[in-house]
């Protein structure tokens, strides 16, 4: 003879670990930041255009130590990049001198130039304020990352079982046998009128919730994204994308994105760094094109507006 456990609320969706397996987002938006801009080594320094590829060991150990630690050290005598740790201050505030230190723990301790010197050794901001954008991007991820847990757990939520009360244990037979028959797709159930009254049922259903947290994730990754210099989509707005909006995103993509390159190339030039940072996204292959009439620099590279581009195919309309 089988006995039915009696089962409490408690029990139906019971509280413990779930293996919701969120996979933290840092890494790969660190790596797009990483692709995001280049480094060559300017062969001439009278001549910025003679320039050549940056080795990749050399280039991926300086953006990862520049966005991580939000500086670099660079030593004129080695000719090599460093992490770098400050000590002391000038009258500007900045350190007297530099500890440089290798990836395996080689450290150098140097006195700190700030003027282009042929023994000098430099420390060199990511940013004009001391920042990291690894701390920038993980504080986005990490708020990606609840929002996913949050969509797995109300997930999981809903799918707690309806509740029905059943006044009378003779019925309960009834009642799962009239179960059954909606299990197997019976269009109408018949059930007798003790069984209808002896039934009551208890709502402890979840609000789908899952949409808002998929929309607020991916707001937050649009925001990042834009730090990064890359352009989002606004598929949330029903209405039509006006060309305002899409310069204004545009100018605020480049912004980002060149206050990492401006500043690192600024050190650069008057410390006498043979180094140079360039953009490599495709934000400028898209609104960026060669002005051809112009009988200037061939090279030289005009902005496009999006007004122009839509004033252009009215015309040819």
């Amino acid at each position: 003879m089988s006995i039915n456990k009696r089962l409490k609320i408690k029990d139906l969706n019971p509280v413990s670990n779930k293996p919701y397996g969120v996979y933290s987002r840092f890494e790969e938006y660190f790596n797009l930041l990483m692709n995001a801009v280049r480094v060559v080594e300017v062969v001439s320094e009278q001549d910025n255009e003679n320039e050549k590829p940056l080795n990749y060991e050399v280039e991926t150990f300086l953006k990862r130590g520049l966005f991580e630690n939000g500086a670099m050290g660079y030593d004129k005598i080695t000719k090599q990049w460093y992490f770098v740790y400050g000590q002391g201050l000038n009258e500007y505030g900045n350190a007297t001198s530099l500890t440089l230190v290798t990836a395996n723990g080689k450290t150098i301790v140097r006195n700190a130039s700030y003027e282009d010197e042929e023994d000098g050794a430099y420390k060199v901001d990511a940013l004009p304020i001391n920042m990291s954008m690894a701390q920038l991007i993980k504080e986005c991820t990490d708020f990606m990352t609840n929002c996913d847990v949050a969509m797995r757990q109300n997930l999981e939520a809903c799918k707690t079982p309806y509740i029905v009360v059943c006044k009378n244990e003779d019925l309960q037979l009834s009642f799962k046998q009239a179960l059954q028959q909606k299990t197997l797709g019976q269009a109408c159930i018949v059930v007798s009128e003790d069984l209808g009254d002896g039934l009551k049922a208890v709502n402890i259903g979840v609000d789908y919730l899952v949409d808002k947290f998929s929309e607020a994730r991916d707001t937050e990754r649009d925001v990042l994204l834009t730090k990064l210099g890359i352009l989002t989509a606004n598929t949330d707005k029903k209405e039509r994308v006006q060309s305002a909006e899409v310069n204004a995103s545009l100018g605020q993509a480049s912004d980002y994105i060149y206050m990492l390159i401006d500043t690192f190339n600024k050190q650069c030039e008057t410390y006498g760094i043979p180094n140079r940072m360039k953009f490599n996204g495709s934000m400028e292959d898209i609104y960026l094109q060669d002005d051809e009439d112009d009988e200037e620099d061939e090279n030289e590279i005009v902005d496009v507006d999006v007004n122009d581009v839509e004033q252009r195919k009215e015309i040819k309309q």
